[in-house]
């Protein structure tokens, strides 16, 4: 079962939810929340695994709770009448945007996404993965990749001088690799930790990481604390 939260200030926006989460099975409700205040206190208290998250509430927005969730967080599944955040939402490693009213084939869909992200998360982190470009696919291990970062919609993966491009987003790919040594240290940019050569300090807490091929890489203040905890473990 998939323990879900819902979380939105209108009753009958959740109803519905409730109507049309009904028709998949191993969805199970563990809880309400009209306020992002009520979320936090009941994501303190039970083991939730997706979120069907509005944006605008009350007392904070939906993204401000996704930017805060601490490792390892639940999936989450946007529901919302604003559109102009849905790029902000895939940047944070949104399984899917679903715009209002939710439609339930459109629920399907992202719930089947939800489904096969919750498979590669208990799958082996060194399996490859697989690029698909028109009837080809290549298989890239992730030992084989320097970093990776991204543009639009897709990501970066670098593989010496290649680049692979696979629809994913960096949030997602920074969660399913990590366990293979992978760390985020720019919004958009993850690192094989296994490919950092140095640390190049630089003003106000930022750095510079330098691979072992020369790339130079901008660690972000806010990552680095992250990234130095993983190279001291896998040191």
């Amino acid at each position: 079962m998939i323990r879900t939260l819902l979380i939105d200030d209108v009753a009958l926006a959740r109803e519905k939810l409730r109507h049309l989460l009904g028709a998949h099975a191993d969805i199970q409700i563990v809880g309400e929340a009209p306020s992002i205040a009520l979320a936090r206190s009941l994501l303190a208290t039970e083991r939730v695994e997706l979120l069907l998250l509005d944006i605008e509430l009350p007392d904070e927005d939906g993204l401000q709770l996704a930017r805060s969730l601490p490792a390892p967080a639940p999936a989450i599944i946007f529901t919302t009448a604003h559109a102009e955040h849905a790029l902000t939402s895939y940047e944070l490693g949104a399984i899917d945007y679903l715009p209002k009213p939710l439609d339930a084939n459109r629920l399907a869909i992202a719930l089947d996404r939800l489904r096969r992200h919750l498979a590669r998360e208990t799958s082996n982190p060194l399996a490859p993965l697989c690029i698909r470009n028109g009837g080809r696919s290549d298989y890239v291990y992730p030992t084989d990749i320097d970093y990776i970062d991204s543009a639009g919609h897709y990501a970066c993966l670098h593989v010496g001088k290649q680049v692979h491009l696979l629809r994913e987003s960096i949030g997602r790919l920074a969660e399913q690799l990590a366990p293979a040594g992978f760390v985020q240290v720019q919004r958009a940019v993850i690192v094989n930790c296994a490919r950092v050569r140095c640390l190049l300090p630089r003003r106000n807490g930022d750095a510079t990481l330098e691979l072992l091929d020369g790339t130079q890489l901008p660690l972000s203040r806010l990552h680095r604390d992250a990234f130095e905890a993983k190279m001291g473990k896998a040191g």
